[in-house]
């Protein structure tokens, strides 16, 4: 892939699926008008990339990235892994993500899954895969745009995939429950675990949380 010379790069998300295909070309107009180098495609894509499981829609894409190519704009392609849609919700509802008090949170609206679920990164993994064969030579693509602002809206989900993730992490961390009693000071308050398989992640509790809990929950998360 050729790069342009180095130069600052001017632009912003282009979201061209969510509105009619005969004003494309004006949009690629005026962004040369206002001197757009670069634009970000694709962020909440994947319901029009992939509308049935494993049945993919490049077409409008191809079209969309040849546009900008022909109008001198680059293109950051994004995974469109950060709005999965709704059929991966209905089929696998263990990939929505759960809250602190226990709430599973339903499709809607974005970042609906949970971000230990293996069946949501098998799913985004083959998305991306196929993204990356299409395009990963398209002389527009400049770069890739990995989902999108992560923990945003969902930082953690407290389901019981995300626990097991947890214990698992906290075990290789502290190697004995012994030696975690000791960093989180579970003398305090009866807190004392005689098992890994006794800790839960931080979820709403009646008063205030283990604070050495809470620090490798998010060291956890991070």
């Amino acid at each position: 892939m050729e790069l342009t010379p180095r130069r600052l790069r001017f632009g912003g998300d282009y979201n061209p699926e969510q509105w009619p295909s005969d004003v494309w070309d004006e949009d690629v107009t005026r962004m040369k008008q206002a001197g757009v180098t670069t634009a970000t495609v694709a962020v909440f894509a994947w319901a029009r990339l992939e509308p049935y499981p494993g049945v993919y829609d490049t077409a409008w894409l191809d079209d969309v990235l040849d546009r900008l190519h022909a109008g001198g704009v680059r293109v950051l392609l994004a995974t469109a892994t950060a709005s999965p849609p709704v059929w991966l919700a209905r089929d696998f509802p263990d990939t929505l993500p759960v809250s602190e008090n226990g709430v599973r949170l339903e499709f809607g609206s974005r970042q609906q899954y949970s971000p230990a679920s293996a069946t949501y990164r098998e799913h985004a993994l083959r998305l991306v895969e196929m993204l990356a064969q299409r395009y990963g030579q398209h002389p527009a693509v400049e770069g890739w745009h990995v989902n999108n602002e992560y923990g945003c809206h969902v930082p953690y989900s407290y389901d019981e995939e995300s626990a097991a993730a947890f214990r698992t992490w906290l075990q290789a961390r502290y190697g004995t429950v012994e030696e975690l009693n000791r960093a989180w000071g579970t003398a305090f308050w009866s807190q004392l675990y005689t098992s890994f398989d006794q800790v839960e992640p931080p979820r709403a509790a009646p008063t205030f949380r283990n604070p050495t809990q809470l620090l490798d929950w998010d060291r956890f998360g991070s």
